[in-house]
């Protein structure tokens, strides 16, 4: 599996309170993952094959990454 973190910073990710937006590295759906309404973690609604994770917010210290296939 390839990880990385997410970058707030870059043009297609968003991380605001604990909700992050990230594009699927495999087919490139832009999706939402919150921690409250997924309870943290939510694959791609399109192709499934990648996972967005998220625990607390950006401002206080929380962690968001994104996990794929090889």
């Amino acid at each position: 599996m390839n990880s990385r973190n997410l970058n707030p910073s870059a043009q297609t990710e968003d991380w605001e309170g604990n909700n992050i937006a990230l594009a699927c590295p495999e087919c490139g759906k832009v999706f939402i993952v919150s921690e409250q309404i997924h309870r943290g973690e939510r694959k791609c609604p399109v192709c499934g094959k990648s996972k967005g994770m998220i625990k607390g917010g950006r401002k206080s210290g929380g962690k968001a990454s994104i996990v794929w296939p090889l």
